[in-house]
């Protein structure tokens, strides 16, 4: 065996480095984690959650493998796996309830510039976003969106009545700002 994919195997096993092995030449299935070893008929894998924790081995044939990834979304994985214990931490966030008919602009001002932690927030036509409200007014906010990978994907604008719900400060909340926080702390790029 001296192809690239048993290249990358070996690395993954030697260094316990992150990889994704699709099992589906057209799809969108695969298995991330590291590899505990492998032979020409199976390979062993840690996997690992999208939030940084082993969950459970894979014992798959090698002829199982279509495509292997190691790519941006490899790279956040090792970090979360290295820091997963971090992303349990919750910081403790509080709010004024209040009994006025405008309950959702108290509740907005007061994570309104804040970067401390992530919102959720789903609209009445089911779409949901995550991010950082800023620029908040009675009737519009700004929301700077953070995706599921940590990545800024700009601003977004929305009117306040079309809400239904928020969430704050939430594991996968969480997970946005502790990947959008890596990736700004480093050139993400040329790590």
């Amino acid at each position: 065996m001296n192809s690239n994919f048993y290249k990358i195997l070996q690395k993954s096993k030697e260094n316990q480095s992150i990889i994704a092995i699709y099992n589906d030449p057209e799809g969108d299935n695969f298995w991330a984690g590291y590899i505990l070893d492998f032979n020409d008929e199976f390979f062993t894998m840690q996997h690992i959650s999208k939030y940084g924790k082993k969950d459970g081995i894979l014992i798959e044939p090698y002829f199982k493998i279509s495509r292997i990834d190691v790519d941006d979304y490899c790279k956040c994985l090792n970090y979360l796996k290295e820091h997963h214990t971090d992303l349990d931490e919750e910081n403790l966030v509080t709010f004024n309830v209040t009994t006025e008919e405008n309950w959702m602009n108290q509740i907005l001002g007061e994570i309104n510039n804040q970067s401390e932690y992530v919102s959720r927030i789903q609209f009445n036509n089911n779409s949901r976003f995550a991010g950082f409200i800023r620029n908040l007014t009675e009737d519009d906010f700004e929301l700077k969106c953070i995706g599921s990978e940590g990545t800024d994907e700009g601003s977004l604008y929305f009117q306040i009545d079309d809400i239904s719900s928020i969430r704050v400060n939430d594991l996968e909340a969480r997970r946005r700002l502790f990947l959008y926080n890596y990736r700004r702390s480093i050139d993400f790029f040329d790590e």
